[in-house]
């Protein structure tokens, strides 16, 4: 730009609320502004993007290495000097994070004193511009926003667990809803059974057999198709406590010598143990 225009386009500034791992923002007095505090700020070069002019400005004027998270404010000002000329200048304030572990802070000769890290509503107490004040207000509302922000997501996710949680439960529900009554119609099967032991003789092969064997493949397969499926169990098996229940013998050897009475599962869940004999 040519030097006789430069006093006719704002100059752009920027400037760095640099927050620390403990919540805590940098400040320090500033001679330009009889000792008040202010945050690290300065103007951009030619060709020069705002997010790294803003960090440039922080390490020449406080030695500190940041992130630049997001801009948060961005100020103008207008203002006459002793010179009678009209100064107009464009300040965009960047949320700096610094995660260094060592927060003292070496700043250069524009500033005065020890600098400071303090908590954000102190730091509206201390003796410092009406745009730093501002700023800090401005940071306040970030604050208060992305806290609100972070309940809001936190409870739309606890939301769809508990939406989740809630389908896992009625497909629980639907898939175990007859275990009552299955659990109740084994016996009526242990009995069937039974008595397709006890068949008169000369009629292992009438119709009237026959009859009666196909009702039984009809009531397993009707077992089978809502999700029961016995246990198979036979003499020689390890015993195994999970799906086995030992009514009799010494169990020294842990070997099944008798099944008992047959054992079921309903949807892969143990609804009776075979009940064995072990030796």
């Amino acid at each position: 730009m040519n030097d006789s225009n430069k006093d006719k386009y704002p100059r752009v500034g920027v400037g760095g609320l640099v927050v620390n791992n403990n919540g805590k923002i940098f400040l320090a007095r500033d001679k330009r502004w009889s000792g008040k505090y202010t945050i690290p700020e300065g103007y951009t070069k030619f060709g020069e993007t705002l997010m790294n002019a803003v960090r440039r400005e922080i390490k020449e004027k406080m030695g500190l290495d940041v992130k630049v998270v997001r801009e948060i404010s961005c100020e103008e000002n207008v203002f006459r000097n002793n010179d009678k000329k009209d100064k107009h200048t464009v300040l965009v304030v960047f949320l700096c994070r610094y995660d260094g572990g060592d927060d003292r802070v070496a700043a250069n000769e524009e500033f005065e004193g020890e600098p400071v890290w303090v908590n954000p509503e102190d730091a509206l107490k201390l003796d410092s511009t009406v745009i730093i004040k501002n700023i800090i207000e401005k940071y306040l509302d970030y604050k208060k926003r992305e806290k609100y922000l972070d309940n809001w997501k936190r409870c739309q996710a606890d939301f769809e667990n508990y939406k989740k949680a809630q389908v896992k439960a009625q497909e629980e529900f639907r898939k175990f809803a007859n275990q009552d009554l299955i659990t109740e119609f084994l016996p009526v099967v242990d009995n069937f059974e039974i008595s397709l032991q006890h068949v008169p003789r000369g009629q292992e092969n009438s119709d009237w057999m026959t009859g009666v064997d196909h009702i039984r493949k009809q009531i397993l397969d009707v077992l089978s198709k809502n999700g029961v499926e016995e246990i198979i169990v036979k003499a020689g098996d390890k015993f195994n406590p999970e799906i086995h229940e030992a009514v009799a013998g010494d169990g020294e050897k842990q070997v099944i010598k008798k099944v008992v009475q047959r054992g079921y599962r309903f949807n892969d869940r143990i609804i009776r143990a075979a009940k064995v004999e072990v030796e």
